[in-house]
């Protein structure tokens, strides 16, 4: 027996490479059992293999076995066990760790021939196909090494009960453990693609569609049910675990061509919220690349590839039939006018849901040219919503994740949309001209995962809404999904900040381009980014993790990238340069922008109090918490200013004269006070062109702050497009709306200045804007604050001689 182990030890490890999940859990000991899924032999051997490889030894009388078939024996063992409890000196317990095996891991189809080349899946394999599985699959197998069930707490749970019938307790936990973790690896099996068409097509909804639509274009009802069949088509997934894996396999080379490693952050809580949730990610999107970045990393961690919703600009010939073969599913922008794709789009999406298949979808809608979060677009997370209160038996977890790169693909291509040039469409042929683009390395990129939000949590207590009378149930719940979508996209968009992971180029951009114009040694901005990273870990919103390594390197790979230049020791930046990198510095404005601020307002304000300083800020921090999604409510603030003040005074940043405070010299409060005054002053321009109770469009009044905004940025040493973004001028102006601060009011205004009649009257039939609160006031108060010279610029634009 000991040759023949010694035999298929040497077998596996020729045709096995074994990825290991869980490995914190793999730690034999006296109370320590093994249990695995199937019968297999090799499964055990692997077992013992990576123990041995750990410098460990386990004995097989120590692996038991949850399969079918040895039910019995598992029941009787476990039961034994317990029994052994009572004799164990008291504090000890007896763990018993499940362990699956996989081999390949794709889904199957419903009838699929030779099932993937015997891939992993849900059927039972001949010794034939255990064999070929091996020999096909053997390089991508996964050991998924669970936590493990305390036989202690499994009897505390049932203290009158016989140690028999907590035994078939535990079989019954071990076997819906390995079904569960099973379809979050593998995932269900893969309906054909007509089958869920008539499925779809048969619900009564659709069918009422197809006729009214019928009725109201004066056709036959065939005639639109297949319309309805060909927008299924385009919108539908075609997921081929074949193409899944051919591309797993591709995007491994590349991704080691291209970066020089991607970092993965708290994929852990995934994996443990996998077996029991349906998992919905909902990733922030910067790139192109973040599509089969997160794919890959998921299916390289052990967890099932999820369908991606995608823009339908991407359905473009060959492109398009490889994203739907690797899980895309297409959608139009805009849905509206079209209750016919609505529909179908929404059954579509459900039907994946109750299925349990894994969902992606970015809760932006479109990629960030700013490096900020853009407000959520919550369409897709209200179907998700709605589904799961008309099907509250199945959980969902909501998975936000944060994703960032040392360097964009698309960094060039951010930067001429920024200053206006058309968005080029998406082509095959545009694919192929930017492959050599990818000559060049792109630093590290990350993935951070955030944590997950449950929505039985979120809903829990709420009514039962099927027991709404008089309306469908579809209906009686829309005033509820409205409510909480709104709620849900601003909690997930904040947990996408806290789970921010800080790379190398935002914290050197954060740095230089606090002062763009100027030359800094190598060694003052190592110490300085030093002396940042020692901030940021100390303050109330850190990041989940920072980037590690010496300085001076990430300075030379920066310069490698183009990113900035050297010149002997000196670092500065070219004008395009400083362009790039706010970006990348924008990423890390929402844990930055509260102790600039404080840093500012101690600097600037006559009387620079502790307790006075908070008053200020709290005014202001509607207005960040709206842009930056802040996680802090009004409560919080008080401790949180005082925990921002305390840290900075420990860091020297902040200095005491009897009760004033005072900003020392130290080059890191420069920096933190030059990376937030140009956002009050953004906000000062609009209040500015409101003020002396002047009404604008709100088209013009945006349009007028970006001009301005524009302009007074160059001050700063470099022109930005993004810092006169239509979006960040948006919010603030609906954030003050909602406090009653500004007023939207339909009518017609006067015209601001004769030259610009053009731009208004394209504006005459929308809302206007006015200031209701005492802007004098606000404008005072700023003006003590906001540097003269640039108050003056705004003055001089505003009233040009």
């Amino acid at each position: 027996m000991r040759g023949l182990n010694r035999i298929s030890r040497l077998l596996l490890r020729l045709i096995v490479r074994p990825t290991v999940q869980g490995r914190q859990y793999l730690k034999p000991s006296a109370n320590t059992l093994f249990v695995i899924e199937t019968e297999r032999y090799t499964h055990r051997i692997l077992l013992i293999e990576q123990l041995r490889l750990q410098g460990n030894s386990l004995p097989e009388q120590k692996i038991l076995c949850a399969a079918h078939g040895h039910q019995d024996d598992l029941r009787n063992r476990v039961e034994a066990q317990i029994e052994k409890l009572d004799f164990l000196p008291s504090g000890q317990d007896i763990n018993i760790v499940p362990i699956s095996v996989y081999h390949g891991r794709m889904p199957r189809r419903e009838t699929s021939y030779l099932n993937l080349l015997y891939a992993e899946s849900w059927s039972k394999a001949g010794a034939f196909g255990r064999l070929m599985q091996l020999l096909v699959n053997g390089r991508q197998t996964l050991i998924q090494v669970d936590p493990p069930l305390s036989l202690k707490q499994l009897q505390e749970e049932s203290p009158h009960q016989p140690a028999g019938v907590i035994a078939h307790k535990a079989v019954r936990v071990f076997h819906h453990h390995f079904y569960r973790r099973r379809l979050a690896i593998i995932g269900p099996t893969l309906s054909h693609r007509s089958n869920l068409f008539k499925v779809i097509l048969r619900e009564p909804a659709i069918k009422e569609i197809i006729e009214e639509t019928a009725a109201e274009q004066d056709n036959p009802v065939e005639l639109i049910r297949a319309d309805a069949k060909n927008l299924l088509k385009g919108i539908a997934a075609n997921f081929s675990p074949a193409t899944a894996r051919i591309l797993a396999s591709l995007l491994g080379i590349f991704w080691k061509k291209t970066y020089r490693k991607i970092h993965v952050i708290g994929i852990e809580k995934v994996q443990l919220c996998a077996p029991e949730h349906q998992l919905v990610y909902l990733p922030c999107h910067r790139s192109h690349m973040d599509y089969v970045m997160l794919s890959w990393n998921l299916y390289r961690h052990g967890l099932m590839i999820p369908h991606i919703a995608a823009g339908d600009n991407l359905n473009v010939p060959i492109l398009g039939s490889i994203l739907k073969r690797g899980g895309a599913i297409f959608m139009r922008r805009s849905f509206r006018g079209d209750p016919l794709y609505t529909q179908l789009f929404n059954r579509y999406l459900c039907a994946m849901s109750n299925r349990g298949h894994s969902l992606e979808y970015f809760i932006e809608g479109g990629r960030s040219r700013t490096g900020r979060l853009l407000p959520a677009k919550t369409g897709l997370l209200s179907i998700t919503l709605e589904n799961h209160l008309l099907n509250p038996e199945k959980p969902v977890a909501l998975i936000p994740v944060w994703i960032s790169y040392d360097k964009l693909v698309e960094n060039k291509s951010y930067q001429k949309e920024l200053q206006g040039e058309q968005k080029t469409n998406e082509s095959f042929l545009g694919l192929i001209k930017t492959l050599k683009i990818f000559r060049h390395r792109f630093g590290d990129a990350a993935l951070s995962f955030g944590e997950p939000l449950l929505l039985q949590q979120v809903t829990q207590g709420m009514p039962s809404i099927l027991a709404t009378s008089g309306a469908t149930s579809e209906e009686s719940i829309k005033p509820t999904v409205n409510e909480l979508t709104q709620y849900i996209s601003q909690q997930v968009l904040q947990r996408i900040n806290q789970s921010a992971y800080a790379n190398q180029t935002a914290l050197l951009a954060t740095l230089l381009l606090a002062n763009p114009k100027s030359h800094h040694q190598i060694t003052d901005l190592c110490s300085q980014t030093t002396a940042l990273i020692s901030l940021l870990k100390a303050l109330p919103n850190p990041p989940a993790a920072i980037a590690d390594g010496e300085v001076s390197s990430w300075i030379a790979q920066a310069a490698k990238r183009q990113q900035l230049s050297i010149s002997e020791d000196n670092v500065f930046l070219s004008g395009t340069q400083a362009q790039e990198m706010t970006f990348y510095r924008n990423q890390l404005h929402h844990i930055t922008l509260l102790p600039g601020l404080y840093l500012l307002l101690t600097k600037r304000y006559s009387k620079p109090l502790p307790q006075t300083l908070p008053r200020l800020l709290k005014t202001l921090y509607p207005y960040l918490q709206a842009e930056l999604y802040l996680p802090w409510n009004n409560t919080e603030l008080t401790t949180v200013f005082k925990q921002i003040r305390m840290r900075l005074e420990k860091r020297g940043l902040i200095t005491r004269d009897g009760a004033m405070m005072r900003v020392s010299s130290s080059p890191l409060a420069f920096t933190l006070m030059q990376t937030a005054e140009p956002v009050l002053l953004r906000y000062y321009i609009v209040f500015r062109l409101l003020s002396d109770g002047a009404a604008m469009p709100e088209a013009d009044l945006i349009s007028e702050s970006q001009r301005i905004a524009a302009n007074l940025h160059q001050q700063f040493g470099f022109n930005s497009p993004e810092y006169s973004d239509e979006r960040a001028l948006k919010i603030f102006i609906d954030t003050l709306v909602s406090q009653s601060v500004f007023i939207r009011k339909p009518g017609l205004s006067q015209d601001l200045n004769q030259s610009r009649n053009q731009s208004q009257n394209k504006s005459r039939n929308q809302r206007l804007i006015s200031c209701q609160a005492e802007s004098a006031a606000l404008i005072k108060r700023a003006k003590q604050i906001l540097n003269p010279h640039y108050t003056d610029l705004i003055e001089q634009d505003l009233h040009p001689r």
